[in-house]
């Protein structure tokens, strides 16, 4: 077995250090890391909190010496140094402080700091600055000796740097509006005097400072972004050259405008792949996912061709996080949670980089969108390791040995004897037990002094898998001859033991599947002999691997054809399709298959695999009411049936299930709903519709195919006509009749009339009506309804000269106005006569005097209580 990983753990070269300045990280709320046993443990005591940037560094062993968020400097005791206050960083900027050891003095320390976006409108600059700690001071816990010393008055968030091997010095290196300054550190502490390289884009506006500046370990690249959000977001993504003996910077190569606003940036281990963090936008300025993307720098054009490892769901932010090589040689990504995101093997080509969201722990500590930067010398890898797993040589080969003169192993296993020191070019060594092994290797160059690397791997078990397994596939093309086709991922719960982790590949031979080579496509594989044996490679997380033979066994199977048609009685047809609870299929076919498991499938193909099964709630057939669906029954042996049916979907339909109804004219023709091919009454008609004459309860079953509904009709005698008011407006200038029908009549079948039915209308009321007797008359379609009233009225005016034409002047029709009183009065008010229900009339005389032609006044008292005044007129 043999997994080859390049570069995925910890690699260092040492030339008068060792990576172990890296070993301790403090970030973001409180958080901390501690890498000094390889595996990433958090760190409770941290002292600083930050939005984004901040700078941590250890002695050569890993023990933390001081740290700090830009602006205040706290020792290893997490108290504050003496003046560790006040330097010109910023909690907010990318990269607000970078740690640089004297490479010659152990015990001085440079701490620069970087400007900050945010005092673009302020006007007043941090600048580029470099404070130094001396270590000796306060009883070795460190103490600042010179403070913001400054480089450039106005700068920009981004710094970085390495080391020079051959020469041992540092290059420290920042940007600033279209220049790079790359500052010397040696023995004589930091030369004001950069290397300044006028080289690729210019960023004229300060508040786009934001973003990160990157060099490669093995000191050969740089990468820069820069957060361009003003006027609006847009891309900046480069790529140089870097001369690690001159400071120079070189040949830009920019990124396409992709749509996405690049923050963090990190290289891997051995320099050839670099990763980026971004926020995605589009033309409207609008936010969406954060996405970390791998470039691979030894093929054409890489910039276009990406590779996309880590995506977060986004809508607010607009800064992506920042991104870290650790001791481990991982790449770590922080964003808004209490956990890292991890790319585990940052070397690995496209389509085999394993990368986590969120899995690495802060101890319920928060991460912002900052981690410390470090000189990227710690990090550097040139070996290539291949076979990582218990039982396997680990195999150290250098990826260059043009200057090499001789290499010496310690591989820190001290219970492997002897093997465990080794001078050979190429390293190997078989581990005693799983776990994590710090290997020091000391190299001879030619042309430098020795450099020491310090390997820190991590030693797998291959995963628990069983050894064997039987796959059995079901044959139906009705020859004995033990050749069918075969989903291989249905083996893999015989093996696995559970474990969902797992990455499995088939292949046809063990050789093959202990290279890797030439794997078969599981899904849909015909076998080449009866009983063939296939072999599955399993990889687990660590990238070991364990190899199962699997035997294919066929078993014949029926293939029933198109079995039945079969109806859903409940569907929804909609625009997009029919929409059924397949339920009902699986429960028609385990009625004719005596309770078997029964799986559908939209194709033989797979029925046969047991590929995409159907859902049996809410599956919707594409644009169709019917559709074919196959079926795979299932017994003790694994293999029974497969058939299909033709499946109707139907919509159940919305109706009362019972009404009532009455007969009219002796009669009542019952009808059901349309539209369903059978129909049957209690009465025994086959027919939609069926005349009765007689009151009863009928009930109609009407179906399709197998789905049916039941209604039911109460037929009642002939009703009368339902009045619920009569309601009269009389003794006024506008007289109506309003008939108000009672809420169980249908006003839109209701016909009335006041003519006994000569004239008829739909409106319920009479308007400008005489006073006088009228013939209501109503008909609803089935009855009719009559009945006389009488409008009630008085004269306007009489004419009282004895020629037998308005001689008197009277109530109208009082006989059906009993208890009625008439009170007369002049304009003045006078009572003139009172008219009872037996008077015909007055005559115009009072006191037996003609009273003068003339306006009147009346007030008539009816017995239901109403009081009705007016005028009338008095003509001679």
């Amino acid at each position: 077995m043999r997994a080859i990983l390049c570069g995925l753990f910890l690699l260092t070269g040492a030339f008068g250090f060792s990576q172990r300045e890296a070993a301790n990280w403090y970030f973001g709320e409180n958080a901390g890391l501690s890498f000094n046993r390889g595996t990433p443990e958090p760190l409770l005591d941290g002292q600083l909190t930050t939005i984004e940037g901040s700078a941590t560094i250890s002695d050569t062993d890993g023990n933390l010496l001081f740290y700090t968020d830009g602006v205040m400097v706290w020792n290893k005791n997490h108290e504050l140094m003496p003046n560790g206050q006040e330097l010109k960083g910023s909690p907010s900027g990318t990269q607000t402080a970078f740690i640089v050891p004297n490479p010659v003095d152990a015990n001085l320390y440079y701490i620069f700091t970087t400007d900050d976006a945010l005092l673009s409108d302020s006007g007043q600059f941090n600048g580029f600055n470099y404070s130094v700690v001396d270590m000796t001071l306060d009883n070795g816990n460190g103490d600042i000796v010179e403070k913001n010393n400054n480089l450039l008055s106005v700068g920009s968030e981004k710094v970085t740097g390495v080391l020079n091997f051959a020469n041992n010095f540092y290059w420290v290196i920042t940007h600033f509006v279209d220049r790079f300054y790359a500052y010397r550190v040696d023995g004589n502490g930091v030369d004001p005097n950069p290397t300044v390289s006028i080289v690729g884009p210019t960023e004229n506006n300060f508040a786009n400072g934001r973003g990160s500046l990157k060099i490669a370990p093995n000191a050969t690249k740089i990468a820069m972004s820069y957060l361009v959000v003003a006027p609006r977001f847009d891309t900046s993504l480069h790529l140089f050259d870097f001369d690690a003996n001159t400071g120079i910077v070189s040949n830009a190569i920019a990124a396409p405008k992709d749509g996405r606003a690049y923050y963090g940036l990190e290289f891997s281990s051995n320099s050839k792949k670099l990763y980026a963090s971004g926020v995605n936008y589009n033309t409207n300025n609008t936010l969406s996912n954060v996405e970390v993307v791998q470039f691979d720098l030894e093929t054409p054009n890489f910039f276009s061709n990406e590779t996309k490892v880590l995506s977060y769901p986004n809508s607010q932010i607009f800064v992506a996080g920042a991104l870290q090589i650790g001791l481990d040689k991982r790449i770590y990504h922080s964003f808004f949670n209490t956990r890292l995101s991890v790319i585990k093997n940052p070397n690995g080509d496209e389509g085999f980089v394993n990368a986590s969201k969120f899995e690495v722990e802060l101890g319920g500590r928060r991460a912002t969108l900052g981690l410390p930067p470090f000189i990227q010398s710690f990090f550097e890898t040139i070996f290539s390791i291949e076979n990582l797993c218990l039982g396997e040589t680990t195999t150290f080969t250098p990826e260059d040995t043009t200057d090499i003169v001789s290499i010496s192993w310690d591989f820190g296993d001290p219970d492997s004897g002897s093997d465990n020191i080794s001078n050979t070019l190429i390293g190997e060594h078989e581990f005693t037990s799983t776990g994590t092994f710090i290997v020091t290797i000391d190299v001879t160059y030619s042309s430098t002094a020795v450099r020491q690397f310090i390997e820190q791997v991590e030693i797998n078990a291959p995963p628990n898998v069983a050894s064997h397994a039987e796959l059995v596939q079901c044959d139906v093309d009705g020859i004995d001859d033990g050749i069918t086709t075969f989903n291989l991922m249905e083996s893999i719960p015989q093996f696995s033991n559970g474990n969902p982790s797992l990455r499995v590949s088939f292949f046809r031979s063990e050789a093959e599947a202990i290279l890797g080579n030439g794997p078969i496509e599981p899904i849909g594989y015909n076998n080449q002999v009866s009983n063939e044996t296939v072999f599955a490679r399993v990889v687990g997380d660590s990238e070991c691997f364990s190899i199962v033979e699997i035997t294919l066994r066929t078993e014949p199977m029926s293939y029933l054809g198109l079995y039945d048609t079969l109806y859903v009685c409940d569907g929804v047809i909609s625009d997009i399709g029919a929409t059924a609870n397949l339920r009902v299929i699986v429960e028609q076919l385990e009625e004719d298959f005596n309770g078997s498991d029964i799986l559908l499938f939209e194709s033989q193909t797979d029925a046969l695999l047991e590929l995409n099964v159907l859902p049996v709630r809410n599956y919707t057939f594409d644009g169709q009411d019917m559709r074919m669906v196959y079926f795979r029954i299932e017994n003790e042996n694994d293999c029974a049936f497969i058939g299909k049916v033709e499946v109707v979907v139907l919509e159940a339909p919305f109706f009362e299930e019972n009404i009532t109804a009455n007969l009219c004219d002796g009669s009542f023709e019952l009808t059901a709903l349309e539209g369903f091919e059978n129909y049957l009454w209690s009465n025994g008609a086959e027919q939609r519709n069926s005349v009765v004459f007689e009151t009863g309860i009928y009930d109609v079953v009407f179906s399709t195919g197998t789905c049916s509904y039941v209604q039911t009709v109460e037929v009642l005698p002939t009703p009368e006509i339902e009045i619920e008011e009569i309601r009269i407006n009389d003794f006024a200038k506008n007289n109506s009749i309003t008939i108000n029908i009672g809420p169980n009549e249908n006003p839109d079948t209701m016909l009335y009339s006041i003519d006994s039915g000569l004239n008829v209308q739909t409106t319920n009321t009479f308007n400008n009506l005489t006073p006088g007797v009228y013939s209501l008359f109503l008909d609803n379609g089935c009855i009719t309804f009559g009945k006389e009233v009488v409008v009630g009225g008085i004269q306007n005016f009489f004419t009282p000269n004895n020629d037998g034409t308005n001689d008197l002047w009277a109530l109208d029709n009082p006989e059906f106005f009993p208890g009625a009183s008439l009170s007369i009065f002049d304009r003045y008010g006078k009572l003139l006569a009172i008219l009872n229900g037996n008077d015909s009339g007055w005559d115009g005389n009072y006191n037996d005097r003609q009273m003068p032609s003339d306006s009147y006044w009346y007030a008539l008292q009816l017995a239901d209580g109403r009081i009705v005044k007016g005028t009338f007129s008095l003509k001679r």
